[in-house]
């Protein structure tokens, strides 16, 4: 077996996020996450959003600010969360794989095994955070309960004081590092593919190592990324308009009569250069409904081009903030499941020999009983 090469990235390896974006599969990946975000905003958070809106206009922010605490609001956002981390966790695991393991392609079927066998490493990733604040929380309980007796009391809080006060630092430190949970989180799940735990733990080294150099290169990272979206933004919007241009010149009257479903309507804001009909109904509401469906999933996958840039730059940052990485090789695997039949089959043999041996001693025994 070949001797694995070390994998070594550094600052100038965040830059590489721009090409490694333009993956279809990652571009649909952060696609469908906007898909699915967009509907729990919509039935989840934006009408108890609206509702005091055009109750009392903009002036009353408290009243619209308190609607975003409303279960409902709060399920939806919690929802959100997940789906962003479950995405970036998939699309950080397609990039690891592609310039640390040296595959040269990885589709659809690499990332769905990759989300089925590590689905729980997310629940419990979720449930650790939980366990940890509880943990904090029941830490507390325990002095300031019995801080409540009388007398004793204070004097027991005076002696115990730094002890309480470490936990709070720690628990203020917790809250620092849950703001990087959801994005480097998801990252060190999908290039270091371990458990829940591993992963926290993880997560609390980069920020206590490498804090200012993630925060000063995500910073950096948003600044390119911005740049880059404005690219992709012109020239997506200008093809659609060309699009529709060149309808217009050869098709004439014909595609000046397809009309946009009217609950469809938003697609014109997405694109403005679109020049097409809205809400008029008739035969030619079909092809409009068929049009509008591609220039959703277009919206879908230009609007989360951020998004998709973002989650390759965080990797890229996490991958350059470590010393280094070995590649994990299919033929790795091919070599130990054969080493794993190969055992079994040792394991058989060993067992045929036991039990015919075990034969052989139980004839002698009858034939000298006969004897």
């Amino acid at each position: 077996m070949e001797e694995k090469q070390a994998k070594v990235f550094g600052f100038k390896d965040i830059f590489k996020a721009w090409n490694h974006t333009f993956r279809f599969h990652r571009l649909v990946i952060s696609g469908f996450a906007y898909i699915l975000m967009g509907l729990v905003a919509y039935f989840l958070i934006f009408d108890g959003f609206l509702t005091p809106i055009k109750s009392f206009g903009m002036q009353d922010t408290l009243v619209i600010a308190l609607s975003l605490f409303s279960v409902k609001s709060v399920i939806g956002i919690i929802l959100i969360a997940f789906i962003m981390f479950i995405a970036r966790m998939c699309i950080a695991y397609s990039i690891r794989t592609e310039v640390v393991d040296d595959e040269i392609f990885v589709g659809w079927k690499d990332v769905f095994t990759f989300l089925g066998k590590h689905i729980k490493t997310f629940v419990f990733y979720v449930l650790g955070w939980i366990l940890l604040f509880v943990l904090v929380a029941l830490g507390w309980l325990f002095f300031y309960v019995i801080g409540m007796i009388p007398f004793v009391g204070s004097l027991w809080l005076s002696i115990m004081y730094l002890i309480p006060f470490a936990i709070s630092l720690f628990a203020v430190l917790a809250l620092v590092i849950l703001c990087f949970a959801c994005t480097y989180g998801a990252v060190i799940v999908g290039v270091e593919q371990e458990s829940a735990m591993d992963s926290i733990i993880s997560l609390f080294h980069l920020i206590k190592d490498h804090g200012v150099y993630i925060i000063a290169t995500h910073a950096l990272s948003w600044l390119v990324g911005t740049i880059a979206f404005c690219f992709v933004f012109a020239v997506v919007q200008g093809a659609v308009a060309l699009t529709s241009w060149g309808a217009h010149l050869i098709m004439g009257q014909e595609f000046a009569k397809i009309s946009i479903p009217g609950f469809f309507g938003f697609i014109q804001l997405l694109f403005p250069g679109l020049n097409m009909g809205f809400g008029i109904g008739g035969y030619y509401v079909i092809p409009g409904f068929i049009i509008s469906l591609f220039l959703i999933l277009v919206a879908s996958i230009l609007y989360s081009y951020f998004f998709n840039y973002m989650t390759a730059a965080e990797t890229f940052i996490y991958l350059s903030s470590q010393d280094k990485f070995y590649p994990k090789r299919k033929d790795d695997e091919f070599d130990t499941d054969e080493e794993d039949e190969e055992k079994d089959e040792d394991d058989k043999e060993e067992k045929d020999d036991i039990v015919e041996e075990e034969v052989d001693v139980e004839v002698d025994a009858e034939e000298k009983e006969k004897e």
